[in-house]
């Protein structure tokens, strides 16, 4: 869905690194609550993203003013996973924000809801003075220790720690890694920080401290709430309300099959005005002063956000572009200093957001900034913070709709529009890689595209279709895909249905499309002469690609079948690297793994760059 009022993305500074922000006004009659959106942690994060969004806007039409963010190191905001004292400083930006949130929102109090880490950074800022006078608090434990445990056990059932088949680094193998740091999905999470995380007892902290006035806390599809919570809550003087949080696992799926809790953000919203009714009769029946009537923060909001990056000073930039489709959000980061005259563009990794994955284009785009090659990374529509559908990516075909070439196009158009080089690197992942090829293909303006495991150069949904049959077929055999069934993190009754429906689509094709399908020649369509055409094209126009398969992937299984890889020569501009090992690293998890594509990727742009005349420009 998409609210009428305009969303405000920026960066708050309040005593932390800036975090990345956005901003919802209310759109109808005003409450007295503003709301406070407090995000999970990493993979969670990235999946539940969309649904916040919404989450945000529903709340805003309904007349709270809404703040959502990203924690400092993670998403777009500043910093690193890596840097010191994460807890403090995580809970020092939900302070910042709140306070930030009471003063400019013209609302009474605030009401913070957090999920997951996002609720026990909240809880803590709420119970060490924070101006937060509610909290909803979504699958929170009492103690970091649990968290920490959950997470470690969810990484344990990934390939994170799958170790390098070349040369494996100490802690990088099977276990904990050595500083004891943990990485779910790919997302690290730093040795101290996890010992910082294993000392908090919320309980404990609640002793003693002035806690919010009433509390709802919510359990997990049918799953208790922490118990231990509830009585440290309830002992310190907190009305606590407990009710089940059914379609968390639906939330934090694949971002492509996640999907908004919409029962939850009906109890939360039931929940919220009933506070609404008693903090009128309170105000009515008390002589205080307006709770809003504070001492002033020192919270305070910028349009940019400024970096120092391996001494170079950047800046980035939120920015809407005109899309052919309705608007798209992006995030350019350029230097301030000299700049070539290069720019790089860094589409979506399927339907994770423009941070991309484990937060890697991110640290791309500051990266190259730093080298003098302004980046963007962009949301196409229905992904992100760019409107459009999103229910409408349930079904991967949508991914590959043509709408998305002109989106791509636009994004480039944007960039000259702002007087920033015409000449471009592009760079994507999964279907990113295929827009970005397929961009190359018509844009003489792009020098380099860099392809990360592209599960497709022609889309063609009945090759799709069987390809994803097989998989399915061969995930259900496997004892893995069980587990996440028992953890929820996979819906079996969905991917029967798809099988199903995918089946029922290649039995219902026309004899021309099975032979397609089942590799009949006759009238067939030669895919892998088509492959060939497509790398001939970008010779020609001396287009220099880097393809990178990581794992099993289909694509890779196709050249092979297809006997391109015999025949490299043929194409000089084109660079082909294979890593990772026979598991499934499609979004590039292990750490070992994101350090050797970062370093190929920054090897294509050194070779851009050096094609390009020596001159630079302040």
């Amino acid at each position: 869905m998409s609210a009428p009022q305009t969303a405000r993305p920026f960066y708050l500074q309040a005593g932390t690194p800036p975090v990345f922000a956005i901003f919802h006004p209310s759109a109808g009659p005003r409450k007295q609550s503003a709301v406070l959106l407090c995000p999970p942690f990493g993979w969670e994060d990235m999946c539940s993203y969309r649904s916040r969004r919404e989450w945000a806007e529903r709340l805003a039409l309904a007349g709270y003013p809404t703040l959502r963010f990203d924690l400092p190191g993670s998403g777009d905001s500043a910093g690193d996973p890596t840097d010191p004292e994460r807890l403090n400083t995580w809970t020092q930006a939900v302070t910042g924000a709140a306070q930030w949130l009471l003063e400019t929102s013209g609302a009474a109090r605030i009401v913070s809801i957090g999920i997951g880490l996002g609720g026990m950074l909240t809880c803590r800022a709420a119970l060490n003075g924070a101006p937060i006078d509610e909290l909803v608090l979504w699958h929170v434990p009492a103690q970091g220790r649990t968290l920490v445990r959950e997470l470690r056990a969810f990484s344990a059932l990934e390939v994170a720690y799958i170790p390098d088949p070349g040369q494996p680094e100490p802690g990088q193998g099977p276990g904990p890694l050595e500083d004891g740091a943990l990485v779910a999905n790919g997302y690290l999470m730093s040795g101290e920080t996890v010992a910082e995380l294993e000392r908090l007892d919320l309980g404990e902290l609640s002793r003693g401290s002035q806690v919010p006035r009433r509390v709802l806390l919510l359990g997990r599809d049918g799953m208790r709430v922490d118990n231990a919570l509830r009585e440290a809550l309830e002992q310190a003087g907190a009305q606590v309300r407990i009710a089940d949080g059914p379609g968390y696992a639906e939330m934090i799926l694949n971002p492509q099959d996640a999907r908004p809790p919409t029962k939850v953000f009906q109890i939360v919203s039931s929940w919220m005005n009933e506070g609404e009714v008693e903090w009128s009769a309170l105000s009515a029946a008390s002589s205080q002063d307006d709770p809003s009537a504070t001492t002033p923060s020192q919270a305070s909001a910028s349009e940019d956000l400024k970096l120092l990056r391996s001494g170079v000073e950047l800046r980035e930039t939120p920015i809407h572009i005109d899309g052919p489709d309705g608007p798209l959000f992006g995030i350019i980061t350029e230097p301030l200093g000299e700049r070539k005259e290069l720019c790089a563009v860094l589409v979506n990794a399927g339907p994770q957001r423009r941070t991309g994955p484990n937060r890697m284009w991110v640290e791309i785009a500051r990266r190259w900034a730093a080298r003098g090659v302004p980046s963007l990374r962009f949301d196409l529509a229905g992904i992100g913070d760019s409107d459009g559908d999103t229910a409408a990516l349930a079904s991967v075909a949508s991914l590959y709709t043509p709408a998305y070439f002109g989106q791509v196009r636009a994004a480039l158009d944007i960039l000259g529009a702002r007087g920033l080089p015409s000449r471009f690197v592009m760079l994507g992942l999964c279907s990113g890689a295929y827009w970005s090829t397929h961009t190359a293909l018509e844009d003489e303006r792009i020098g380099t595209v860099i392809m990360m495991n592209p599960r497709s150069l022609i889309w063609d949904e009945w090759v799709y279709g069987l390809r994803r049959t097989r998989e399915l077929r061969q995930m259900m055999l496997r004892s893995s895909t069980w587990r996440k069934v028992l953890r929820g993190e996979v819906t079996p009754a969905r991917h029967l249905e798809t099988a199903r429906a995918l089946a029922s689509r290649v039995t219902r094709s026309p004899q021309r499309m099975r032979e397609r399908i089942t590799g009949s020649r006759g009238e067939s369509f030669d895919r892998g002469e088509a492959l060939a055409r497509i790398f001939d094209r970008l010779r020609d126009r001396d287009q220099s690609v880097l393809l990178l398969f990581t794992g099993s992937e289909p694509l890779h299984r196709e050249f092979e079948a297809e006997s391109l890889l015999d025949d490299l020569d043929r194409w000089p501009n084109l660079e082909l690297a294979i890593l990772g090992t026979s598991a499934d690293t499609h979004t590039l998890t292990p750490l070992w793994l994101q350090r050797q594509v970062h370093e190929l990727v920054d090897g294509a742009l050194e070779q851009e760059l050096a094609r390009l005349p020596t001159t630079a420009t302040p």
